[in-house]
């Protein structure tokens, strides 16, 4: 008889015994700072700094706060407010205690040294979140939702990452991962009856069952591009000649004077970065020097610059004098990147050669920065095969993981299709399976649980 097409699942790290502390808010003076403690002292510690005579002063009833003094070693810490979450109904699935204290930051580090000294221990970045997910209070992909959340740049990103953080893409493929379960399993009862002289019965219904699968992972592949650039920003380069209106543009979209504005030709001679948010895209706009033949070695540097970094852009904003003729532009722009046409000064008049994909744009007034804008929109969503209403989008070590079952399940389909051997089909299917997975945190090694977690402030 066959294996039953279960994952052994590789062994994953226990949560600590110990108990942790840290400053769960930002550094800093403010009006309040918030400790946070997990592990089984945290309620002995606790009890230690409120204790007075001999008895306790505090009714640990979950989920409840009270106000109470601490103390240690006859010195008044702070007038603090406690919340207790008990065992498993917390972040961590420990018992948590949760200290808001005033916001100095002589307060709070008195208070974290006086829990160092009773017994607790500082929290690795991400500690807390990590126990979490070690715990099953949340997935791989949930704790990943998590990180994404607190660096999401725009409304966007923030979208998505709230999506994934409530196990969106864990449902999904949590899905995905029971039909492939369900067919090995077919596969491997066809495989034994084949031994006992029963042909399988893998037909016509199975293939659509593994195509459909198939489809199911492409769709999400096709959100990976979008989920960087939400994430990252898209590298959006300006590029043209001189005084078309480059820094002009670039003010525009930041709507501030970020870049300096003169009459004079060739005024930009570096690199001038600056992120901005369109329309929900973060973009990361970089302003060039304006392309022409000089004999300034500082412009002629300014122009190399300005090439080197052309092939590393997801958007190119090609910009010329709406009013001059237009004519084949020196600049040599990458064929296999997108571009838009910004036909500026648009106030002087449009000349009857301007192409008609242009966009007309008056950088000073903004008069056409909302259809540039939405432009830039739908260049930068045109790759996402559109998915560009997909609130769910990946990010690179999901796309690397799912790229791989993509493939396994390519060659179990190319086995099918051809009659290669069921046995062929059943291994790349048990690949895919193990992909699956890896993604949704089943099958976990220690270096990505790494990788992740120390990405997270401490406290979180």
């Amino acid at each position: 008889m066959h294996a039953d097409p279960k994952i052994e699942l590789t062994a994953q790290p226990v949560a600590s015994s110990d108990t942790i502390v840290a400053l769960s808010t930002p550094p800093g003076v403010a009006a309040l700072a918030v400790i946070r403690l997990s592990g089984s002292e945290s309620r002995t510690i606790i009890e230690k700094l409120i204790t007075k005579n001999g008895a306790t002063a505090f009714d640990w009833k979950p989920g409840q706060a009270a106000y109470r003094t601490l103390t240690h070693q006859d010195q008044t810490l702070d007038d603090v407010v406690l919340t207790f979450w008990q065992t498993p109904h917390s972040y961590t699935g420990e018992d948590t205690v949760e200290i808001s204290c005033h916001g100095n930051p002589h307060i709070v580090e008195n208070i974290l040294r006086a829990c160092l000294e009773l017994g607790a221990r500082t929290a690795r970045p991400g500690e807390f979140t990590q126990r979490a997910f070690l715990n099953d209070k949340l997935s791989l992909t949930q704790a990943e939702g998590l990180l994404d959340l607190l660096y999401a740049p725009t409304e966007r990103a923030l979208a998505s990452a709230r999506a994934m953080k409530e196990g969106k893409l864990g449902h999904a493929l949590e899905g995905v991962r029971r039909e492939l379960v369900d067919l090995l399993s077919h596969l491997e009862a066809s495989l034994d009856f084949a031994e006992e002289g029963i042909e399988p019965r893998i037909g016509p219904e199975f293939l659509a069952r593994v195509e459909k699968i198939h489809a199911q992972i492409s769709q999400l592949l096709r959100t990976a591009p979008l989920g960087r650039i939400l994430q990252e920003g898209a590298l959006t380069v300006i590029v043209g000649e001189p005084n078309v209106g480059k820094s002009s543009l670039l003010n525009a979209l930041l709507r501030e004077d970020r870049a300096i504005v003169a009459p004079t030709p060739g005024t930009t001679r570096d690199l001038i970065e600056a992120s901005c948010n369109v329309r929900g895209l973060p973009l990361r706009l970089i302003d060039t020097a304006g392309q022409r033949d000089s004999t300034d070695p500082v412009e002629i540097e300014g122009n190399r610059r300005a090439r080197a970094i052309l092939p590393q852009a997801q958007l190119l904003l090609h910009v010329v004098e709406a009013h001059q003729p237009y004519t084949l532009t020196k600049i040599e722009l990458p064929e296999n990147i997108p571009s838009l046409l910004v036909a500026n000064k648009s106030d002087l008049g449009r000349h009857p050669s301007l192409p008609s994909e242009a966009i007309l744009l008056c950088a000073l007034t903004g008069a056409g920065l909302s259809e540039m804008e939405g432009r830039i929109e739908s260049a930068l969503l045109k790759e996402m095969a559109g998915e560009t209403g997909t609130l769910l989008t990946i990010n690179a070590r999901q796309n690397a993981t799912l790229q791989r079952a993509a493939q396994s399940l390519d060659r179990a389909l190319e086995a099918l299709r051809h009659s290669m051997g069921l046995e062929v089909v059943s291994i790349e299917l048990r690949d895919a399976l193990h992909d699956l997975a890896e993604v949704i945190g089943e099958t976990t090694t220690e270096d990505i649980l790494t990788r992740l977690f120390q990405n997270f402030c401490i406290g979180k």
